[in-house]
């Protein structure tokens, strides 16, 4: 029974990780995030020494199945957060360039154009 309550209470803790991490990568609190990461680094190094023998698959399936959720959902949050992040970029880095000088290279005015993230043209 007590390693039953250590492979279950390991497994709980773990997934209080993960739900903390859903949180902070819901809120894009990246501080939270690198927190826990440091945490579910620590984890890496427990679970594979769990000992599970002696217990029935059904004692832990429904808790593995929560993790392996969580663990996919914060997956998915963070590559939508890269891509936001990426699609930030493009948009700023894309109206840089073209925000033009005051001459054009032929000795011609130019008139500027604005920098915007959106881009309004029709």
């Amino acid at each position: 029974m007590k390693k039953q309550l250590d492979v279950s209470e390991t497994l709980n803790q773990f997934k209080l990780i993960l739900l903390e991490e859903k949180e902070a990568l819901i809120k894009n609190d990246s501080e939270r995030v690198f927190a826990t990461i440091a945490e579910k680094e620590a984890f890496m190094e427990i679970l594979p020494t769990l000992d599970t023998t002696g217990l029935s698959k059904a004692d832990y399936t429904k808790l593995v199945a929560e993790i392996k959720e969580l663990q996919e959902t914060n997956l998915l949050l963070t590559k939508q957060a890269l891509h936001y992040q990426e699609k930030m970029m493009e948009a700023i880095t894309d109206s840089a360039k073209t925000s033009g000088s005051t001459y054009s290279k032929n000795g011609q005015y130019s008139a500027e154009k604005r920098a915007a993230i959106i881009d309004q043209s029709l």
